[in-house]
C-alpha cells in the first residue's frame, strides 16, 4: 500500500470544514473576515484534492505534503468546534437564565476575551496554510499531479482456460450449479450470480461451472468475458460478446448492425454466458442488456452466470437468488482443520497449507501483499471519501469482533465523518453508508433481528487487515502488543488491556493531545484524561471504576461509552458537555440515576440506557428534542416527569419502553406523548405496574390515547386492566385502511380484566403472537380469524381470501385460566377461508386448565408443540396435531 491516492481522510476533513465555516459564527463571534481566509484556503485545497484524487502520485514530498495537511486541518476542525462548543453553551445558559428570571450577561465567560483568543488562532491557521501552499507550489504539487496519468485501479483479465492448480471445498456447489444449468425452467434467459469478497475464488469457482463436462455439453455456445473495467456502454459489451462468439475482430460499430450479427450466431443455440467481476450497479444499464438477450435468441434454457464483490450488482441481476460464495472448512490431515479462502489459497502447496494451519495465513510465507492488492481493488472502486474513511476507521475493532452497526454509526458521527444535509440526518447517512459498505463484502456475516434489521456484523480477517494498511497511524487497535509499536500521533486508540500499566500510561500520556477516540477496557487516570483536549469518543467498556467530575473539560467528546460497567452515577459536570451526542451505559445494573441537569445536553441524539421501571428519569427529558434513541420511560407524577415530555421527542425511532402508565389521567394526557406522529418507533411496550390496587382505572381510555403510528412491528401491552381493548387494536370491522398492517409482533401480558381477544388474523406480517395472563377470555372464535364483516368488499376479499393468519410462525397461549374453546373459522361463505396458520411452526399452550375444544384443521408446518396442563380434550386433541408435525 506504499502508492497513495490522495487520503480520504483529508478529503474528507476539508469538506466538513468548508461546510462549518460559515457566516454565522463569524457574524456571532466578530471574527468573519478571518473565517473567511480560511474557508477561502481550504476550498482551493479542496479543488487540488478532488483532481489529485483521480490520479497517482508517489513522490515522498507530496506524501509529507498531505500529512501536513492533514495535521493542520485537523487542528481546524478543534478550532472551529470550540466555535460551536461556545455557540451551544449560550443557547444553554440563556435558556437557564431565562426560565430563573434572573439578568444572564455576567454568566457568561468574557466575550471580548473569547473572540479576541479565538481571532488569533484562526489567524495562525491561515499563516499555516499559506506555508502549505507555498510549499506545494515549491514542489511543484499542481503540475505533477497534472501530468499524473489518472488513476485506474489495477484489474487482471481473467479467461476460462486457466488451469488452476489446487481447488478444494467447492465440489458440491459445482455440482448444485450445473444440475441449475441443465435442468433449466421456461425461462428465455435466467441469471445466476456469484457474490463473495475478493481472494474467494469467484473467478475459480465460475471456470469450474463453465467447464464442467456436463455444462459443455448441454450448451451450444459457451462464452467468458471479463468485465473487470466499467460496463458503462452495453453495445461495447455486445462486441465484445460477438468477438467471442464469431472469434473475428468486429469492424463495424452501431448497435443494431452488432445486434443483427449477434442473432445470425446465436439462432437456435443454447448459450451460456460469463460476466466476470461485474461491477456497474446502474439497474437501467443491465434492464437495457438483458433485454436485448432475451430479444436475441427465443430459444429457452439459456444462463447467465456473473461474478461481483457487491451485492448491490447481485441483487439487481437477480432480486430473488443469489450464490454467495463463503469461508470453506479445509480438511489437510484427519486432525486438523482450519477456514480459509479457496481463492486466496489455490496456488499453495502442502507446506504452505501446513504453514497456515500453524501459524494462520498473515504468517503463511511472510507475504499477503497480493491478496491485500486483490481487497483493495474493491477499496478503490468505492465511489466517495466518505466511504473510505469511514471503512478505514473501522481497522480500530480487533479481529473478528461482532460489530453492532448502530454503535458503528454513532462512532462515525462522534468522529465528524458524518454531516447533516437537505436529505438525510446523520444517522440516515450513516446507515446508507454501512448498507453500501456490507454490499461490497467488506462487512460479513450480517445478523438480523426479527424484524429484518441489522444489528451487528463482522470483517473478513484479511479486510480487517487492509483496514488496518490504509488507516495507519489513523487508528491503532493495540491487542496484546506492547504499548512502545503504538504509532506517533495517533487519532483513534483502542487499548483492551495490558499487563504493564506503567507503559500504558507513558504511552497514553504520549499521545494524548493527538488522540480523537479512545477505547479501554482499564480505568483511566485522570492526569492521562486531562491531556486528551480533542478527544471525540470515550468508550470505557467493562472497566470498574467511576468517571472522573473533570470530564467536563473535554468540550469535543460527542460519545461516552461506560456499557457493562460497574457505574453508580454520572458526574454532574458531564452535563456540561454541550456537544455530547450518545451516552450509552447499557446492562449497567448498578446505576442509580442519571444526572439531574441532563435537559442541558441538548445536541443529545442517543441515550443507551436500560433500567428497570423502578428507575427514575431526569426532569423535562422533552428539552433533548434532538433525542433519537430512548430505550425507556418511566413516567412520575411530578411535572417535567410526565408522558407529555415524550411529545416533546419528535426524532424518536427503534425501541421505546414506556412504564408506569397508571400515573396517566386519561386519554387526553396519554395523547399528548404524540405516539401516532412517531413512524420510526417500530418496537413499542405499554406497560402498568402489576402492583396497583383497587378496581376503578382508568386503563382503556389511557390506551386509546396512545395509539402508535402505523408502522409499528413490534407491539406489547403488559398490566392492562380494562374490559375492553381500544378500536385501533381490536380490528372487528375492515377498512380500507388495515390498522397494524406492519405488525410482525404482538404481546398481550397480564391483561387480566380483558374479555375478548383481537381481530388478528387478516394481519400480513404478523409472526409472533403470545397471549398470556389473559384470565377472563373464554373463547377464540371466528373473530379471532377475520373481522365481521370480511367478504362485503369485493375487492379486498379476493386479496384476502384462502389464509388466515398468513406469516404466523409462533403462537403462545399461556395462563388463560378461563379459556375454554379454541374453535375453527366460520363456515359462512362470505369468508372464503380455506386455510389457517400455513407457516405456524412453534405452538404452546400451558396453564390453560378448562380449555376442551380445539380447531379441528391441522398445522402443515408445525416442528414444535407444547401442551401441559390442559384438560382430557386437549389429550385427545394432541394426538390428532402431532400428526401434522413437520419434523
Amino acid at each position: 500500500m506504499a502508492e497513495i491516492v490522495i487520503d480520504s481522510a483529508v478529503q474528507v476533513l476539508v469538506e466538513k470544514l468548508i461546510a462549518i465555516a460559515s457566516e454565522e459564527i463569524g457574524l456571532i463571534f466578530g471574527v468573519k473576515e478571518e473565517l473567511a481566509s480560511l474557508k477561502d484556503s481550504f476550498t482551493k485545497i479542496q479543488a487540488f484534492l478532488n483532481d489529485a484524487s483521480k490520479r497517482q502520485m508517489e513522490e515522498e514530498a507530496a506524501k509529507l505534503w498531505l500529512k501536513d495537511l492533514e495535521s493542520i486541518a485537523y487542528e481546524a476542525d478543534t478550532l472551529l468546534d470550540e466555535f460551536n462548543y461556545e455557540i451551544v453553551r449560550r443557547k444553554v445558559q440563556i435558556k437557564n437564565q431565562m426560565k430563573r428570571k434572573v439578568c444572564f450577561f455576567f454568566c457568561f465567560s468574557n466575550p471580548v476575551l473569547f473572540r479576541s483568543k479565538l481571532a488569533h488562532k484562526i489567524k495562525n491557521l491561515n499563516i499555516k496554510l499559506k506555508m502549505v501552499n507555498d510549499t506545494a507550489a515549491d514542489y511543484l504539487i499542481p503540475s505533477r499531479v497534472a501530468n499524473c496519468a489518472t488513476f485506474v485501479p489495477p484489474v487482471t483479465e481473467t479467461d476460462s482456460v486457466t488451469v488452476d492448480r489446487i481447488v478444494v471445498g467447492r465440489k458440491k456447489a459445482v455440482s448444485m450449479i450445473v444440475d441449475m444449468l441443465v435442468n433449466p425452467n421456461d425461462e428465455v434467459v435466467s441469471v445466476v450470480p456469484i457474490v463473495g469478497m475478493g481472494g474467494l475464488g469467484k473467478t475459480t469457482f465460475a471456470r469450474l461451472i463453465f467447464n464442467d463436462q456436463r455444462t459443455v455439453k448441454h450448451f451450444h455456445k459457451r462464452i467468458w468475458i471479463c468485465v473487470s473495467q466499467n460496463f458503462d456502454s452495453t453495445t461495447n459489451l455486445f462486441k465484445r460478446i460477438l468477438e467471442s462468439v464469431s472469434n473475428n475482430v468486429v469492424q463495424f460499430e452501431g448497435r443494431e448492425a452488432i445486434l443483427q450479427k449477434f442473432k445470425e450466431e446465436l439462432k437456435d443455440k443454447r448459450f451460456l454466458l460469463v460476466l466476470d467481476d461485474l461491477w456497474n450497479d446502474e439497474q437501467e444499464y443491465w434492464e437495457n442488456f438483458r433485454s436485448s438477450l432475451v430479444g436475441i435468441n427465443s430459444v429457452n434454457g439459456n444462463f447467465i452466470i456473473v461474478t461481483t464483490r457487491s451485492n448491490r450488482v447481485a441483487s439487481i441481476v437477480n432480486p430473488t437468488y443469489q450464490h454467495s460464495l463463503g469461508r470453506l472448512l479445509v480438511n489437510v490431515r484427519p486432525s486438523t482443520s482450519s477456514k480459509h479462502d479457496c481463492g486466496t489459497l489455490q496456488r499453495k502447496d502442502i507446506d504452505d497449507w501446513t504453514s497456515v494451519l500453524q501459524s494462520g495465513f498473515s504468517d503463511s510465507n511472510g507475504d499477503t501483499s497480493g491478496v491485500l492488492q486483490v481487497l483493495k481493488l474493491s477499496f478503490d472502486r468505492l465511489p466517495s471519501p466518505l466511504l473510505k474513511k469511514c471503512f478505514a476507521y473501522c481497522s480500530i475493532f480487533s479481529e473478528d469482533e461482532e460489530i453492532e452497526k448502530e454503535l458503528l454509526i454513532q462512532l462515525w458521527m462522534a468522529e465528524g465523518l458524518l454531516v447533516e444535509n437537505d436529505r438525510d440526518d446523520m444517522e440516515s447517512l450513516g446507515s446508507r453508508v454501512y448498507d453500501i459498505l456490507l454490499q461490497n463484502s467488506f462487512f460479513q456475516e450480517a445478523e438480523k433481528n426479527e424484524f429484518g434489521i441489522i444489528r451487528h456484523s463482522k470483517m473478513h480477517d484479511l479486510v480487517h487487515d487492509l483496514a488496518c494498511s490504509i488507516s495507519k497511524a489513523g487508528s491503532f487497535n493495540v491487542e496484546n502488543h506492547k504499548s512502545d509499536a503504538i504509532p506517533p500521533r495517533v487519532r483513534n486508540l483502542a487499548i483492551r488491556s495490558l499487563d504493564d500499566q506503567e507503559s500504558y500510561k507513558m504511552a497514553l500520556k504520549e499521545n494524548a493531545i493527538y488522540l480523537r477516540a479512545l477505547f479501554s477496557n482499564d480505568q483511566i487516570p485522570d492526569s492521562v484524561l486531562d491531556d486528551c483536549k480533542t478527544l471525540r469518543t470515550l468508550s470505557v467498556q467493562s472497566s470498574t471504576g467511576e468517571l472522573t467530575p473533570s470530564i467536563s473539560k473535554l468540550i469535543h467528546l460527542r460519545l461516552i461509552d461506560v456499557s457493562f460497567t460497574g457505574i453508580r452515577a454520572f458526574p454532574e459536570s458531564i452535563c456540561k458537555l454541550y456537544n455530547l451526542q450518545t451516552l450509552r451505559a447499557f446492562r449497567c445494573f448498578k446505576l442509580q440515576e442519571l444526572p439531574s441537569q441532563l435537559r442541558s445536553l441538548i445536541s443529545l441524539r442517543h441515550l443507551v440506557v436500560d433500567r428497570e421501571e423502578h428507575f427514575e428519569m431526569p426532569i423535562e427529558i422533552g428539552k433533548l428534542t434532538c433525542l433519537r434513541t430512548l430505550k425507556f420511560f418511566n413516567i412520575g407524577d411530578e411535572n417535567g416527569r410526565r408522558i407529555e415530555e415524550l411529545g416533546y421527542l419528535k426524532n424518536l425511532k427503534g425501541e421505546v419502553a414506556i412504564r408506569k402508565l397508571e400515573h396517566i389521567n386519561g386519554k387526553e394526557e396519554a395523547a399528548r406523548a404524540c405516539l401516532i406522529e412517531k413512524p420510526n418507533i417500530h418496537k413499542l411496550k405499554l406497560v402498568w405496574s402489576c402492583w396497583r390496587e383497587g378496581n376503578n382505572f382508568n386503563d382503556e381510555q389511557v390506551l386509546e390515547g396512545l395509539e402508535p403510528h402505523p408502522n409499528i412491528k413490534s407491539l406489547r401491552i403488559e398490566g392492562f386492566r380494562g374490559d375492553n381493548l381500544p378500536l385501533w387494536i381490536m380490528n372487528r370491522s375492515i377498512s380500507e385502511v388495515i390498522r397494524l398492517e406492519k405488525l410482525i409482533e404482538l404481546q398481550l401480558i397480564r391483561c387480566g380484566r380483558c374479555l375478548e381477544i383481537p381481530t388478528l388474523g387478516h394481519l400480513p406480517l404478523l409472526k409472533f403472537l403470545e397471549l398470556r395472563g389473559l384470565r377472563n377470555v373464554k373463547s377464540l372464535g371466528p373473530w379471532f380469524y377475520y373481522p365481521h364483516n370480511y367478504g362485503v368488499n369485493e375487492s379486498r376479499r379476493r386479496r384476502n381470501s384462502q389464509l388466515a393468519f398468513p406469516a404466523l410462525g409462533r403462537f403462545i397461549l399461556h395462563s388463560m385460566t378461563n379459556l375454554e374453546e379454541w374453535i375453527e373459522m366460520s363456515s359462512d361463505n362470505s369468508y372464503q377461508i380455506v386455510n389457517a396458520f400455513p407457516r405456524l411452526e412453534c405452538l404452546k399452550i400451558s396453564h390453560c386448565p378448562n380449555i376442551s375444544r380445539f380447531p379441528s384443521h391441522g398445522f402443515p408446518c408445525l416442528k414444535e408443540l407444547e401442551i401441559n396442563d390442559v384438560e382430557r380434550g386437549g389429550l385427545l386433541w394432541i394426538g390428532y396435531a402431532t400428526t401434522t408435525l413437520a419434523l
